[in-house]
């Protein structure tokens, strides 16, 4: 559906200076490729991220992308996909997916943006939030189908294993 654009004011600044402000009162490792795309460094639990936000005005959205650093052996392709479908069953906010360009398992949130004028500060938190929790919940699951066994369900079953008591 389009919107009447004549009609409508649109007044937008770009959504990652909003994000670069609260990123930098964080002090947390970013660098600005360009007007359009913003790179943080986190350190997750498992790993370190590199969580990229790009701009893309002419979607009126806001893609955040974290690429993990293992690389899927051709061989795997077809069971890491059912392994990220299974996940992705589980996942509240965004998805994870496989790049052949890349040969990369990547965890992806994309915010629409369209009649928004500005994003708050908890909007930010949560959307960085987002990403890492989701990444290092399920990066051991990965790491397992890699390393272990390259059985999904059973990769699920063990990184996703609730304990109980206390150690």
């Amino acid at each position: 559906m389009k919107s009447d654009s004549e009609n409508t004011l649109n007044i937008f600044i770009n959504p990652l200076d909003e994000i670069e402000k609260i990123i930098s009162a964080y002090e947390f490792k970013f660098s600005r490729e360009n007007q359009n795309q913003l790179n943080l460094e986190f350190n997750g639990l498992w790993n370190n991220y590199e969580v990229c936000f790009k701009w893309l005005e002419s979607y009126e959205s806001i893609r955040i992308n974290n690429n993990f650093s293992f690389k899927v052996p051709l061989k795997l392709v077809k069971k890491i996909q059912v392994l990220i479908s299974l996940l992705n069953e589980k996942v509240l906010l965004g998805y994870f997916g496989y790049s052949t360009e890349e040969m990369c398992v990547y965890f992806r949130h994309n915010i629409s943006m369209r009649g928004v004028k500005n994003l708050t500060t908890e909007q930010i938190e949560d959307f960085i939030d987002t990403i890492i929790q989701e990444s290092d919940k399920y990066y051991p699951a990965f790491q397992i189908f890699l390393y272990k066994s390259d059985d999904p369900h059973m990769a699920i079953k063990t990184a996703l294993l609730d304990t109980i008591g206390e150690a």
